[in-house]
């Protein structure tokens, strides 16, 4: 993973003595965060391996723009490609994270996408999967 994106996520800041952070290292908000990591998604001139690393950590900042873009990648890659899979993996997580799935995009999912987020939410949360009957 490139220096920079490594540096994103990097939790432990130094910290000047008044305890705010040095000119040029301010704390970024998850927020931002969620923003630059589907700025990469997002972006055509991005590497493979970091648009796959960005659909990684997506998991890790639920909501709905997070959601939203992840669900766009998907459908922009036929629901098949290996970046359609990060991206399902990180749905699938958030779904299982909040206890709830798209009920809308569910039914649209196909492929190796469709794989992905079974195996997720089967190992995770089977009670999501829809028709799933839990065993007695």
């Amino acid at each position: 993973m490139r220096a920079w994106l490594k540096e994103l996520f990097r939790k432990a800041r130094h910290r000047t003595g008044e305890g705010t952070p040095p000119e040029g290292e301010a704390e970024l908000s998850p927020e931002e965060r969620a923003v630059l990591l589907v700025g990469i998604l997002d972006d055509p001139a991005a590497r493979e391996d970091e648009k796959y690393d960005a659909a990684m950590y997506l998991e890790d900042f639920p909501g709905p723009f997070v959601e939203s873009a992840l669900i766009r990648t998907i459908r922009s890659e036929d629901f098949s490609s290996v970046l359609a899979q990060h991206c399902a993996e990180s749905l699938a997580g958030i779904w299982a994270q909040q206890g709830r799935i798209d009920q809308d995009f569910f039914p649209e999912l196909r492929r190796t996408a469709l794989d992905e987020v079974l195996g997720v939410l089967g190992a995770r949360a089977p009670h999501l999967i829809p028709g799933h009957t839990p065993p007695p």
